[in-house]
């Protein structure tokens, strides 16, 4: 779950975080959760890289997984390592290690690699689609074209012909404003059970975290490690 579209997003909203926090929190854990995340952003760029990683990156993923490891350890310490974490911390580098990349075998990584031989099979058929996928992948090794820049050029399309797109006219029923129903406002129902639904997810987040920082500062408090 460290790699994908959905991570990524969750990334890219982490100045708005940082400053919702601003004054909620003492200034320690403010710092603390800030440095978290300039370390996340660059173990996230390396692990949805699709492409071979090269070994001082890894080495460096290797020392910002501990280190973010740690310092969520000491900053935060009723956050348990989870399973995800151990992973992060200890297979991921070996998993890049051994095999070069872990964004390469990621869902969008795969589905691209996917449609380009689908694109190319034809050129390197055999008995079997194994045995094509293997033509292919032989060829552009010895062409020397194995590598992440061919999946640019599968999501591109060639530009239309000229004339083969005509401009619609003014009245077109093909035209969104003539067809009608187009600026029709988004069902109210609908609107406020998104609001409802977004509130109760996020209530049901902070009681969680409010029982965890609870459930630990008791087994402090106790004596319990």
């Amino acid at each position: 779950m460290f790699i994908g579209r959905h991570c990524r997003k969750i990334a890219e909203r982490r100045d708005a975080e940082c400053r919702t926090l601003l004054g909620l929190v003492p200034e320690h854990l403010h710092q603390a959760y800030k440095r978290l995340w300039l370390l996340w952003g660059r173990l996230e760029r390396t692990l949805n890289r699709a492409a071979v990683v090269q070994a001082d990156e890894i080495r460096q993923f290797r020392t910002d997984a501990r280190n973010f490891v740690r310092l969520m350890k000491r900053s935060f310490p009723w956050v348990s390592v989870s399973p995800k974490l151990h992973i992060l911390l200890h297979h991921a580098p070996a998993f890049m290690e051994r095999f070069g990349s872990v964004g390469l075998y990621g869902e969008q990584a795969v589905e691209s690699w996917h449609g380009f031989y689908k694109q190319n099979a034809a050129k390197y058929t055999a008995q079997t689609e194994v045995g094509s996928c293997a033509n292919l992948v032989r060829a552009m090794a010895v062409a020397r074209e194995a590598s992440d820049s061919n999946l640019v050029r599968v999501t591109r399309r060639n530009s239309a012909r000229e004339g083969a797109r005509r401009a619609r006219k003014s009245g077109d029923k093909r035209m969104r404003k003539y067809r009608g129903g187009g600026d029709e406002p988004e069902c109210r129902a609908a609107a406020d059970k998104a609001i409802k639904e977004g509130r109760q997810w996020a209530e049901s987040i902070f009681k969680e975290g409010d029982r965890t920082i609870v459930t630990f500062l008791k087994r402090m408090a106790s004596g319990g490690d």
